[in-house]
């Protein structure tokens, strides 16, 4: 603010006033330009705007302003946003028995197979599924399943059945090859994502073809906006060259969203109201990502470790290599924005959708 204004309560004329003073009506507002001020009149309030705090105060407080003390800060505003840390430690770790999806007994020495685990499959369950059932961690809204699944070299999941579900699932390292009742086959890598509306009932596999390497991969089951469906299946390889999405690192690439939803284009649409954005993110990055009000978010650190803070003045949580993030508004009505910041190297996965009241894990 360089040339201070002069506000006519009764018109829209705006006069200047001499510079570090803002005169309306029996009011003064002074400019400092200080981190912060201190007052302790009870007509003082605090509006704070990048690096300059501004403070409004009436003739009859003017006298209680202390521009010389910078380190008594205002109280930060009320956040809208509120973060609930879901650690590695907290989820379910898997390691089912190979027979049970087909797969021939575990090779413990074969030295193609990643040390991480000597099981066919290690998977992390975000919410109940399967072997483990949780009345106090069901769902998140919409997500009723995450799974961070790595898989060994040479070994996958038979042919099963889905019905009634969106089925969402990003590659993170190595090639899952698909295989479904449609007629679809394909192998997809690094950053790729792929859909089944499975409707009235699809059958697929899932298979790491490949002798040498692991393949690790996050499904995700999401509620459809009705049952009955017709099948479908799609997906997006950012290794084609397609370019209906920005895959530049320290960016947003928004690969999920609503086939509703006609304000937005993105390379996979599904039959519910939820969007996926993912980033990989450089060391020292910061990115920023905006919640409309009525809606939440499911963090997933995949990579690395990433803080996540509320704009900049709400909580913060830091997050590791597989750990999870609930993102929820105080109220409806209420929104906000996160702010990423990568102290290493990041990458970060987010599921947006309608705010449900009372979301989120009971057991934490």
């Amino acid at each position: 603010c360089t040339e201070p204004l002069f506000f006519n309560s009764s018109s829209t004329t705006v006069t200047a006033l001499p510079q570090g003073c803002l005169k309306y009506s029996d009011s003064t507002i002074r400019l400092y330009s200080f981190a912060s001020v201190a007052t302790s009149g009870a007509s003082s309030a605090f509006v704070s705007g990048g690096y300059t705090t501004l403070l409004f105060a009436s003739s009859s407080s003017a006298a209680s302003i202390n521009p010389n003390n910078d380190n008594l800060h205002p109280p930060p505003p009320m956040s809208q946003l509120k973060l609930k840390h879901v650690p590695n430690a907290k989820l379910y770790m898997s390691e089912p028995n190979p027979s049970w999806f087909g797969n021939s007994a575990n090779e413990p020495n074969n030295p193609n197979w990643d040390a991480r685990t000597k099981n066919w499959l290690q998977s992390r369950f975000h919410f109940s599924f399967a072997e483990y059932n949780s009345p106090r961690n069901v769902n998140f809204g919409v997500l009723r399943v995450m799974n961070d699944d790595f898989v060994q070299a040479n070994r996958g999941f038979g042919t099963h059945g889905h019905s009634n579900m969106e089925i969402v699932t990003y590659v993170v390292e190595g090639s899952l090859t698909h295989q479904d009742s449609m007629g679809t086959e394909e192998s997809l890598g690094r950053g790729s994502v792929q859909f089944m509306t499975a409707g009235k009932g699809v059958m697929h596999s899932e298979f790491n073809m490949s002798r040498e390497k692991g393949l690790r991969f996050i499904q995700t089951w999401i509620a459809p906006r009705m049952n009955g469906l017709e099948p479908n299946y799609g997906s997006f390889d950012p290794n084609t060259g397609e370019e209906t999405v920005c895959i530049a690192r320290n960016q947003w690439r928004h690969l999920v969203s609503d086939v509703m939803d006609t304000s937005t284009r993105t390379p996979v649409q599904i039959e519910q109201d939820a969007n996926l954005f993912v980033a990989e993110m450089d060391q020292g990055r910061y990115l920023s990502l905006s919640l409309e009000e009525n809606r939440m978010a499911y963090i997933l650190c995949v990579e690395g470790s990433v803080k996540v803070k509320i704009s900049s003045d709400g909580d913060e949580v830091n997050l590791q290599r597989h750990d999870g993030c609930e993102v929820t508004p105080i109220s409806k009505d209420k929104g906000g924005e996160l702010v990423f910041r990568s102290d290493e190297a990041a990458h970060v996965l987010v599921f947006e959708m309608e705010a449900v009241e009372g979301a989120g894990r009971r057991d934490i």
